[in-house]
């Protein structure tokens, strides 16, 4: 039986002078009081009480038991409060980590947001494609796009991103402007280093899936300097909808093969466990999840549960493309 339990007892029993008294207000039966404060004094080897007619009154050793005793639990009452001030607190670190396109699209932002919101909040964010491990990083959050990887991490799918087959019009009009899924192979493309080079790409129409061959003469391992490749016109590229928007809307860039679209990432956020997942991190969880269901760019999951993914391969995740 927990020992704080059995101080309980006891301090209740002598607080109230009797068995019966104690058992009244800890809602239990008299024997079980009874039982209870003769387990303590078989742990402790010492008498603690002396029963009469009249209740019980402690003995020396019972003083000293019941001193200690009331402040042992006042101490575990004072963690408790500290524990839950610190999973509530809206002050101290924040440790998040998100890949390069998203993390400067998306989570950013909301940093900014959260940082002028909550001042007290020290808020790091780690940009990088590659995958962090939660626990020996101390990552309170991660946000990761594409396949999770290897993972014991609790993870959950808040939506998808979508991607864009993308070039200036000046290379398309030098190159001309594919038709057909087969027309891409005529084209240089820009890949995307973290991504596992492939010499196919999927796109899609009318519920019918096609494997396009492709062209990949360049290879870059940050979208910033693959969004400058693709404005000096050096080829096309797929990137996410989110990032290039204003520049589609401004005809910056136009989109290629424009009756396909491409196979959308899900969108993951994971943490270390439940028992990790503090007030902080629940108002950074709050604020994506409210900031993307009007994004254009993001479809945000339906009905999205929390689980354990670990059987997936351990391989980098394909963040960007």
């Amino acid at each position: 039986m927990d020992r704080l339990q059995l101080f309980q007892t006891f301090i209740a029993s002598i607080d109230k002078g009797s068995l019966s008294g104690a058992a009244k207000v800890l809602n239990i039966s008299q024997p079980a009081v009874s039982q209870q404060i003769t387990l303590l004094e078989s742990i402790l080897q010492k008498e603690l009480l002396f029963r009469t007619s009249r209740g019980v009154k402690p003995t020396e050793a019972g003083l000293v038991v019941y001193n200690n005793a009331q402040n042992i639990l006042e101490q575990v009452t004072k963690l408790h409060e500290e524990l839950k001030n610190l999973d509530e607190s809206l002050t101290g670190p924040l440790r998040i980590t998100a890949p390069l396109a998203i993390g400067q699209s998306l989570v950013a932002p909301i940093v900014f947001e959260l940082q002028s919101q909550y001042p007290e909040l020290d808020i790091s964010l780690k940009l990088s494609d590659q995958l962090a491990d939660l626990v020996k990083d101390g990552i309170d959050l991660a946000v990761r796009v594409g396949s999770l990887g290897k993972s014991d991490a609790m993870a959950r799918k808040i939506g998808d991103l979508e991607l864009i087959l993308a070039a200036t019009p000046d290379f398309l009009n030098r190159y001309g402007r594919p038709k057909q899924p087969e027309d891409l192979v005529k084209i240089p493309m820009i890949q995307y280093r973290d991504e596992k080079k492939v010499g196919k790409q999927i796109v899609q129409k009318d519920g019918q899936e096609y494997q396009a061959d492709i062209q990949s003469n360049y290879t870059f391992d940050n979208p910033d300097v693959i969004i400058n490749a693709l404005k000096r016109g050096i080829g096309y590229t797929k990137l996410p909808y989110l990032l290039i928007k204003d520049q589609l809307n401004d005809g910056t860039l136009e989109k290629v093969l424009h009756d396909y679209t491409v196979p959308p990432k899900p969108i993951y956020l994971l943490y270390p466990s439940r028992q990790s997942l503090t007030r902080r991190a629940e108002v950074f969880i709050d604020r994506i999840l409210s900031t993307i269901i009007n994004l254009d760019g993001i479809t945000p999951a339906r009905g999205g549960k929390w689980r354990i993914d670990a059987d997936q391969p351990s391989e980098k995740l394909l963040n960007l493309m």
